[in-house]
């Protein structure tokens, strides 16, 4: 996997997480759940062939669930599970990415 898979398998695996972890808060009897999730992205950002952003314009997911929970308690899931979500919570707002310093090591001879 390249490191912008990754970010969509880190988002849907924390998802899968908040969602087996509160299923019974919810009162949801959770069979199976998983994610599909699918990113758009211009790779001339990434090549440096055009000014668009090197990163995803657009992510989207679809949660499936296995349960016989009514529609409403699934939805009010839905929500929180978006909301607590820690990796969607990271791609969603705007964080402070705080430069490292470069620590350059010489090779012993």
């Amino acid at each position: 996997m390249n490191p912008v898979e990754l970010l969509l398998s880190s988002l849907g695996a924390c998802q899968s997480i908040v969602a087996r972890t509160y299923a019974k808060k919810f009162e949801i009897d959770l069979q199976n759940f998983w994610v599909e999730l699918e990113g758009d992205i211009d790779l001339d950002g990434f090549l440096g062939k055009s000014d668009v952003r090197p990163g995803f314009s657009d992510i989207r997911y679809t949660f499936h669930l296995e349960t016989d929970a009514p529609e409403e308690k699934i939805q009010a899931y839905k929500e929180f599970i978006e909301s607590h979500c820690p990796v969607g919570d990271t791609i969603a707002n705007q964080v402070n990415l705080v430069p490292a310093k470069v620590v350059i090591e010489n090779p012993v001879k």
